[in-house]
């Protein structure tokens, strides 16, 4: 008869510390808002063109489970190291991150339609949306000038990541601006947003393409069970029914899917669309970070 392993005593208890990049705290001129900036840069010499360069939209929730897989990955040689950019918001308040969000991420909504939704989460205001134009300003005349002040950075090799309506926000980015990145990542978008406002400016994409000479990589990535209500879908409603008809209305993965095909004959448009089986809303995240990552900086 084996003898029972003996109970281990546990000594030294210490915090876990984590030393992944810095923070930088800074107040923009164009919005007036407190940002919160993540850095990770790799260890090494950069190549002779600068690091390629991840932005993460929601950096408070995403930076550090991406740059341990960035690092990881890099590791194995599945990925070339990269600049890690997160961009939040300061302070340990989710709360307060998800209020700030809305205004940075959304284009306008108004009150009828905010209140015909039949459900409502924190900083879903109407004077609290419709900033995501001046945010994605903020990035690019505030945010990225300052990045290549820290690190050696390839212009040309740079990538956007967002999820729900951060993924809203990156493609208001892609139809607007489609040079500014080599990459636009759209994890589970929230097209149905404002009734579909985003994509009121898909029709001018080729033109801008052509304009820019441009021929962006676009990932659009969506989790399969985002057809259903979930945990968090149904904590919003009274019942399942009215869950399930505002999803109905939403079609996350038939938006995604659909854009996706459409973006898919675009001239200069390098398109690939991803349904993770088995993944809702919040599940499909880390799902979604990882193949961003070999998306945007994988070794050919």
């Amino acid at each position: 008869m084996t003898a029972p392993t003996a109970q281990p005593t546990f000594s030294h208890v210490e915090p876990v510390k984590q030393t992944m990049g810095h923070a930088y705290d800074f107040t923009s001129s164009i919005t007036g808002r407190d940002y919160r900036v993540f850095v990770d840069v790799p260890g090494g010499e950069p190549p002779a063109g600068g690091f390629p360069v991840v932005y993460l939209l929601d950096g408070n929730l995403h930076f550090t489970p991406f740059v341990g897989m960035a690092r990881g990955f890099a590791i194995a040689g599945e990925t070339k190291p990269a600049v890690v950019i997160g961009i939040g918001y300061p302070g340990d308040d989710p709360v307060g991150a998800m209020t700030s969000r809305f205004k940075d991420l959304s284009l306008p909504a108004s009150e009828a339609w905010i209140a015909g939704l039949g459900w409502t989460a924190p900083g879903m205001t109407v004077d609290n949306t419709g900033g995501v134009d001046a945010f994605l300003s903020v990035m690019e005349r505030e945010i990225r000038p300052a990045v290549a002040d820290l690190a050696k950075v390839d212009p040309t090799d740079q990538a956007l990541f967002g999820h729900s309506l951060a993924g809203h926000a990156v493609l208001r980015a892609l139809f607007t601006a489609p040079g500014s990145y080599r990459a636009f990542i759209a994890s589970s978008p929230s097209i149905w947003w404002a009734e579909a406002a985003v994509l009121g400016e898909e029709a001018a994409l080729g033109g801008r393409l052509t304009a820019a000479g441009a021929k962006p990589r676009v990932l659009l990535a969506v989790g399969e069970r985002e057809a259903f209500p979930d945990r968090a879908a149904l904590a919003h409603f009274a019942t399942r029914e009215e869950a399930e008809a505002s999803l109905a209305r939403s079609r996350m993965v038939g938006n995604v899917v659909d854009l996706g095909a459409r973006l898919s004959t675009v001239p200069g448009c390098v398109v690939s669309t991803v349904v993770f089986s088995g993944e809702g809303h919040a599940t499909v995240i880390p799902a979604a970070l990882c193949r961003a990552l070999q998306f945007a900086v994988g070794v050919e």
